[in-house]
């Protein structure tokens, strides 16, 4: 398992980690993902037992404590906290210890990773008026939400502050907790969008699927979490084990040909009592992306016309004559920040089923490929999964090449399928009619 390539972290990453049910696992779990220098604290209390899950700890009274640049330390994993308050507790960091630790990440080009928030390791929580302290420079959340409180019932053994809890997801105390309950508070501004930095990453992990066999449930509920977080994963933590990484997948049609060799629009050919890409643009969102984009070039106004009833972005390419690769650029070059893969889809395809769509969407989630394509006949088919790592090459395409020159150069995922009429594309007058009856 490695969270931090799942997540997409980096060596100059600030990340807060709330929520219930494995924080400090997960905190821990990624220091050694990084495989490097980290500084790990906490702005709530942390168990004496706990201390020895880092290489060093270092217990700070002040700032005075903090360590210098140059100080030789013991190993990858520092855990910076305060001194003991209690038997067998250790106290947080304060607002200026915080902030001093994160100049030292800097200085020691290093991810910093705050625990920031207590639960008394129960499996549900609800956040109290000054919860979470999630402090301004922190570039990325981690909520994580375990799942062995579900079907328990919404009293003080299961749930720490449960009225508040009842109270935000609208039943009685001592209800069964159930998965809907918990996406109600992950989605709350009042619990799991509480306190957030803006513009920090929102990164969704949801933990202890050994402790709920019918953790699959959540896939219902996936595009509402994707439209809070931009990744939502599923791990049993214990077992250093990561099921699932789902994130937002666009879709980008390529729609800006000029039809040369075909004499008219071929964007808006009657498909069915609609235009082509009408049809095409239908079935990506049937195949759940999002956002989809159309990248339009000759006829852009009327093709822009035709799809303002759709949820879909037009993106119009000027260089369009310049050959598929400029059409490639300017959908990746408009794909938002958050996006974590996308698929291209040819607008003169008709027979792209939504079923091999999300077929390549959960593949991605699960096996996490840089680029995923369909096999019909032992031969590649559109369309084509490609990871945001690849998103930088896509972008340097010239010419009249597509993104499959690409497949040589990284490892790619074949999607068996059947059907061969998805490899069949409209490219003259007579292929319409032909397809159009098989379509039929």
């Amino acid at each position: 398992m490695d969270l931090v390539k799942a997540f997409r972290l980096t060596n100059k990453t600030k990340a807060a980690i709330v929520g219930s049910g494995g924080k400090t696992t997960t905190m821990f779990q990624l220091a050694r993902d990084f495989g490097a220098r980290v500084i790990l604290t906490t702005t709530t209390h942390l168990a004496q037992d706990q201390l020895k899950l880092a290489d060093q700890h270092i217990t700070l009274e002040g700032l005075a404590d903090l360590p210098s640049i140059e100080k030789e330390l013991v190993g990858d994993v520092l855990l910076f906290t305060g001194p003991e308050v209690e038997t067998n507790q250790v106290k947080g960091t304060d607002q200026e210890i915080l902030v001093q630790l994160a100049a030292l990440a800097d200085r020691w080009e290093c991810p910093l990773l705050i625990e920031a928030d207590g639960t008394r390791q129960l499996p549900i929580k609800a956040q109290a008026d000054h919860e979470p302290a999630i402090p301004e420079f922190v570039d990325t959340l981690i909520v994580v939400s375990g799942l062995s409180g579900l079907g328990k019932p919404l009293n003080e053994k299961w749930v720490h502050r449960p009225k508040i809890f009842s109270d935000l997801v609208g039943v009685p105390l001592g209800s069964e907790g159930t998965s809907k309950h918990l996406v109600t508070a992950l989605t709350s501004p009042r619990w799991g969008m509480k306190n957030i930095p803006d513009p920090a990453r929102k990164l969704l992990l949801i933990n202890q699927l050994d402790c709920f066999p019918n953790w699959r449930i959540f896939h219902d509920h996936l595009p509402l979490l994707l439209s809070h977080y931009h990744a939502v994963g599923f791990a049993v933590l214990e077992d250093q084990l990561l099921l699932e990484l789902h994130e937002p997948t666009a879709g980008v049609i390529l729609a800006a040909g000029g039809s040369t060799r075909f004499g008219t629009t071929k964007q808006l050919l009657d498909w069915k009592g609609k235009p082509l890409v009408t049809h095409v643009a239908e079935i990506a969102l049937a195949g759940g992306l999002s956002p989809v984009l159309v990248v339009t070039g000759a006829d852009h106004i009327k093709v822009t016309r035709v799809l303002e009833d759709l949820p879909v972005e037009c993106v119009h390419n000027p260089d369009w004559e310049q050959g598929q690769s400029s059409s490639v650029r300017t959908g990746i070059e408009a794909l938002p920040w958050n996006v974590g893969a996308v698929i291209f889809l040819l607008v003169d395809q008709p027979f792209i089923p939504p079923e091999l769509i999300r077929r390549m969407v959960k593949s991605h989630a699960v096996k996490r490929e840089l680029i995923i394509h369909p096999q019909v006949n032992d031969e590649r088919a559109n369309p084509v999964l490609f990871d945001r790592e690849v998103f930088q090459e896509l972008s340097s395409l010239k010419g009249d090449t597509g993104g499959r020159v690409l497949f040589n150069t990284f490892p790619t995922r074949v999607i068996p399928w059947e059907n061969d009429l998805i490899q069949k594309d409209i490219d003259t007058l007579e292929d319409f009619e032909i397809l159009r009856s098989a379509g039929e």
